[in-house]
């Protein structure tokens, strides 16, 4: 690890488009992921989300095809006009041909 970085998974950066849901499945709205890792990852939004929150993530990553993620929201912080986001997922699977899930982490 470098600096104060605590994270014990490295990230990766990621400039894809990443839809959050409710627990219940709604869409809630959309964002830019900024980086990806094992464990977590951070994304930029217009919605407003509160630390301590869970919610389930879709993302598509070229490497990786479409995951479907249920994560915990960590921090939050304002970012321009917008807020930047930080999660720790709970589970990440990929989403197969048929709509069938497959665990990935």
């Amino acid at each position: 690890m470098r600096g104060n970085d605590q994270r014990g998974a490295r990230r990766d950066r990621h400039d894809s488009v990443v839809e959050f849901f409710s627990a219940a499945g709604k869409l809630l709205g959309s964002g830019r992921l900024v980086d990806f890792s094992s464990t977590g990852a951070s994304f930029s939004s217009a919605y407003v989300m509160a630390p301590g929150g869970r919610l389930k993530l879709r993302v598509r990553l070229l490497e990786k095809g479409v995951l479907d993620i249920s994560a915990k929201i960590v921090w939050a912080r304002k970012e321009g006009a917008g807020r930047l986001y930080g999660v720790q997922f709970d589970s990440v699977n990929k989403v197969g041909s048929g709509g069938q899930l497959r665990k990935l982490f």
